[in-house]
């Protein structure tokens, strides 16, 4: 009985996250709402990528490696920065990490 009364509780918050902004924000979000959530994407997908690209799972636990993946990322942003399209930053990123794997010889 208890793990149904733990997955009501969690349906009930996880619609209620997600209604009450939707409730409560009929309209238009007032400006300084609109200028933070410009910066929502940035924030999210940084948070996202930076551990991926800085960390390694090693022995030791979780490192910071300086492997391809640090050199692959700066051209990734650089790409992301100049077109300002998602797909065409992806595939630059990959296509670059590979090749710096392969001249790399990991």
């Amino acid at each position: 009985m208890n793990i149904w009364l733990t997955y009501l509780g969690m349906a009930v918050v996880t619609y209620a996250a997600r209604a009450i902004p939707l409730l409560v924000l009929r309209n238009d979000p007032p400006p300084w709402l609109a200028l933070w959530l410009k910066y929502v994407p940035a924030a999210v997908f940084t948070a996202l990528v930076v551990p991926a690209i800085v960390m390694s799972s090693g022995a030791a636990g979780r490192v910071i490696a300086f492997g391809p993946a640090i050199p692959a990322g700066f051209i990734g942003a650089l790409v992301a920065w100049r077109t300002s399209n998602a797909i065409i930053t992806v595939v630059c990123g990959m296509v670059s990490f590979w090749l710096i794997r392969m001249v790399m010889g990991s």
